[in-house]
């Protein structure tokens, strides 16, 4: 049996929050994702899988004590070699927050910041990523948006580091690994810093974002259109960490 890597593309989402069970009650009920908890691996706390129609596409960690940063999702970024790719990180300008390192039966990991703030994991699994769904269904994860306050350094570090590709779609730039595009790029809200933003599927973006706020979510933009594509909205758990919310078109 062959092993697959979708090197370039992330392949797993996870959010680190002071208050894992109270976010795990706020997701489970938002996109009705179920849950798997993990053995701790050593010197680690509970870690608990998020599973969509039965497939594992991301965990939920506690945040360790004396961690600076707010609640937040990340991404992992397939790639060939965690410890080139940290140095090639290092050396594009970025900062390595989270020295490489294994996880036990799962793989290897390195935390960075890109030269702008915003925060990225560069990951190498054991077993292989796994096949790519032709369309994401509801609850999986579909996207993802930097927002950059410097595009130009941002775009230079991800080629070197992730070998993205820079294309464009209605007007925005796009990071794409070969033809396929993966996340768009934009200019962060006024005193935002950058960051990563990762989307999920929805069968309906109205009924999602009335969940949000009926949960202690708070709607930090309720709706855009987006020609051709869907719709999408972008939410914070009650812990504040930020999320985005896609509906593709009916049809």
């Amino acid at each position: 049996m062959s092993t697959t890597y979708r090197t370039g593309h992330f392949v797993w989402r996870e959010l680190m929050t002071p208050d894992p069970s109270a976010a795990l009650r706020f997701y489970t009920e938002l996109f009705g994702w179920s849950t798997k908890a993990s053995a701790p691996a050593e010197g680690q706390g509970e870690y608990v899988e998020l599973l969509a129609n039965g497939k594992h596409v991301g965990g939920v960690m506690k945040t360790p004590p004396g961690a600076p940063m707010p609640p937040m999702w990340s991404g992992y970024v397939s790639v060939t070699d965690v410890d080139g790719a940290a140095k090639k990180a290092a050396a594009a300008g970025g900062q390595i927050v989270v020295e490489p390192m294994d996880i036990p039966r799962v793989g290897r990991f390195a935390g960075a910041l890109d030269p702008t703030g915003a925060y990225v994991n560069l990951f190498r699994a054991k077993d292989g990523d796994g096949e790519a769904s032709a369309r994401p269904g509801v609850g999986e994860f579909c996207w993802e948006t930097l927002s950059t306050a410097d595009a130009a350094k941002a775009k230079d570090f991800y080629a070197k580091v992730c070998g993205w590709k820079v294309g464009s779609f209605q007007g925005m730039d796009t990071f794409q690994v070969g033809e396929n595009g993966i996340a768009d790029i934009q200019a962060p809200p006024p005193n935002v810093p950058s960051h990563w933003l990762t989307f999920v599927v929805v069968p309906d973006r109205a009924a999602a974002v009335d969940r949000a706020k009926r949960l202690g979510g708070n709607v930090m933009v309720e709706r855009v259109d987006i020609p051709e594509v869907g719709q999408i909205a972008i939410v914070a758990d009650p812990q504040g960490a930020a999320i985005g919310i896609f509906q593709a078109p009916e049809g």
